[in-house]
């Protein structure tokens, strides 16, 4: 039981859990064609992909979690780093597998997503800025892989480019979070730039997301129902990380603002589903 608790800490449930719930609302609010057979598959595909992400970037931090997340599997030594490299050929293999059962190209749009996990953890991991993007851009995929070739997937670029925006602040928010480790083991993460440059890229991306955020209620593409969630919710959570970052002293609070930006990010999700289900009475 104890192994089987380890390997699910190792894929990080929360976070494949995001991940599933985002590829069954993008299915949702494409208006998805697809069956339930389909569905399943597909987030059974997310969920490996995500899994498998998780688990090569513990192994290629092993050294740094020693000291930033001593309490993961591998730095506890619950999981061996041979076992957990077998566990990521199998969450790999079965990522690909399921999405092929659903189509060719849904296999290839699987892949790709593969591909840019294993570049960002061999060779991204400690590049400043480039290294958040491609996580972000993976953060934002499984909105956009749900409801890949139906009808109304145009309608979930946007929200997926929100959650883009703030998946790139949480990462940088992460990034000094984990400095101590990063720094011992010769990761030059975006931590090691000038903290006005880091503040402003924050704030721009807080005055980005701001601007989009009701975009698609102006394109009529949700109803006032998601106006109103972002507006007593999301955009309130937004203004209050800014505000953290603002401050002088914001390193000090960079925990509380990854929190925050990850409750965003549910709660605008959270905007579009109930919206859709409204709609849909």
């Amino acid at each position: 039981m104890n192994s089987i608790i380890s390997y699910l800490k190792i894929i990080r449930p929360a976070n494949t859990l995001m991940a599933a719930i985002a590829v069954i609302l993008g299915a949702w609010l494409s208006e998805s064609n697809a069956g339930i057979r389909s569905i399943i598959l597909l987030v059974i595909a997310a969920i490996s992909a995500t899994g498998f992400g998780n688990v090569i970037n513990d192994i290629k931090d092993i050294d740094t979690d020693r000291i930033s997340h001593p309490g993961r599997p591998l730095p506890k030594k619950e999981i061996s780093p041979d076992s957990a490299v077998v566990f990521a050929f199998f969450l790999l293999s079965f990522s690909i597998a399921n999405s092929f059962l659903v189509s060719k190209a849904h296999c290839i749009a699987t892949v790709i997503p593969l591909v840019l996990l294993s570049i960002y953890a061999f060779f991204l991991k400690g590049t400043p800025f480039a290294g958040n993007i491609i996580v972000s851009v993976l953060v934002a995929y499984p909105l956009v892989f749900g409801g890949l070739f139906e009808p109304q997937m145009s309608r979930l670029f946007i929200p997926a480019l929100l959650a883009f925006l703030l998946n790139t602040a949480r990462e940088i928010a992460k990034d000094f979070q984990d400095a101590a480790g990063d720094m011992q083991a010769g990761l030059k993460t975006t931590a090691i730039m000038p903290q006005a440059a880091i503040k402003s890229v924050m704030l721009l991306i807080s005055a980005s997301y701001t601007a989009l955020l009701f975009v698609p209620f102006f394109l009529k593409q949700f109803g006032m129902t998601y106006a109103l969630v972002c507006a007593v919710i999301v955009l309130p959570l937004n203004i209050y990380w800014s505000i953290l970052v603002i401050k002088s002293a914001w390193i000090a609070h960079v925990s509380k603002i990854s929190l925050i930006l990850k409750m965003e990010m549910l709660a605008g999700l959270a905007a579009l589903a109930i919206d859709q289900l409204i709609m849909s009475l």
